[in-house]
């Protein structure tokens, strides 16, 4: 059996800017998924790699990527 490392990414707020996020994360290879909760919109991505190296560069890309997209958004 291989081993497989999982990082969940949960992120809520801005229904725009969640959907841009999502975006990023499918750019990536990610599988993002939205639901609206108490009139935010919540963002999950689950990130999995069978190396834990590997599985926290693929993290930090997409947590680069969405720091980027909300320096734009706030900016």
């Amino acid at each position: 059996m291989t081993e497989a490392h999982t990082m969940t990414v949960r992120w809520a707020g801005d229904g725009v800017l969640a959907k841009a996020l999502a975006a990023a994360a499918s750019e990536q290879g990610h599988t993002p998924s939205l639901e609206e909760v108490a009139g935010e919109v919540a963002l999950t991505v689950e990130v999995v790699d069978h190396d834990l190296q590997a599985l926290r560069d693929r993290v930090d890309a997409l947590l680069v990527a969405f720091s980027a997209l909300e320096e734009q958004h706030n900016g």
